[in-house]
């Protein structure tokens, strides 16, 4: 993994710098990073649309001390490989209890163990309480201002909102290519002029539409949407491909190529 960071083009490794804080610009956006080297104590500028930073290797444990058996490092001890606690009725899931697996794949297990320690606990308890929820029919979605404001016009390559995707979802012969957005997300604005450069070289062969994920979060929802940016190739019906994050337009213009 080390290797394949460090011969990354796309990606610069600052040796011993941490950082100080976040410089915005007029807008009151995120315009870059105030770092300082360590060592020297030097502050520079670098320009950044986003930050994603880690919270540390602690387990953030302490309203469990003297109330929860923990290790030496903070951890709660769970018993037979599993949630269980050394109080009755207490689980633990996550980096709380796993502090050699933690934050890969099997976060998701951990949670799922717990979960369903919990509910045999509450059923062999006699705790458990059922909940069932009255069924709602399903409401047509109507046509809203926006949509009608917006238009729709099959005869045009790009579209914006969920209306114009539905309508092509089910009428466009063509491979369909959404990109889903969000006001805040930087990296949408420089993914947009790449899919757009993009679309404009296959005109006739493919549609695109914008979405918009706080203006349609519905459409987002149902799409499976986790983050933005994220591309979707559709073609007949049949979901064909999932993009998230920027790449390359090469690789946008080649998977068009071969599915127009």
């Amino acid at each position: 993994m080390q290797d394949r960071v460090l011969n990354n083009p796309n990606l610069t490794v600052h040796f011993n710098t941490e950082t100080v804080d976040v410089v915005s610009n007029t807008k009151g956006q995120m315009s870059g990073i105030l770092t300082r080297k360590v060592d020297t104590g030097e502050e520079s500028v670098l320009d950044a649309k986003g930050l994603f930073y880690g919270i540390g290797h602690l387990p953030n444990t302490q309203l469990l001390e003297g109330q929860v058996e923990l290790d030496s490092a903070g951890y709660v001890l769970v018993r037979d490989g599993a949630a269980k606690t050394s109080v009755e009725g207490v689980f633990a899931a996550g980096d709380v209890q796993d502090h050699e697996w933690r934050q890969a794949i099997t976060a998701a297990g951990s949670g799922c163990i717990a979960a369903l320690s919990v509910e045999r606990y509450l059923v062999g308890n006699n705790l458990l309480v059922e909940f069932h929820q009255p069924q709602r029919e399903e409401v047509k979605k109507e046509i809203t201002d926006r949509d009608v404001q917006e238009g729709f016009d099959i005869t045009l390559t790009k579209h914006k909102g969920q209306y114009a995707l539905r309508k092509l979802y089910h009428e466009s012969p063509r491979l369909i290519c959404v990109l889903y957005t969000s006001p805040t997300c930087g990296p949408c604005r420089t993914l947009k002029p790449i899919i757009s450069k993009v679309i404009d070289e296959f005109d006739q062969n493919v549609h695109f539409v914008e979405i918009d994920i706080e203006e349609d979060p519905e459409i987002a929802e149902a799409a499976g949407i986790m983050g933005t940016p994220t591309v979707q190739f559709f073609k007949d019906k049949d979901m064909l491909r999932t993009v998230s994050g920027v790449k390359m337009k090469k690789e946008y213009r080649e998977f068009v190529e071969a599915n127009k």
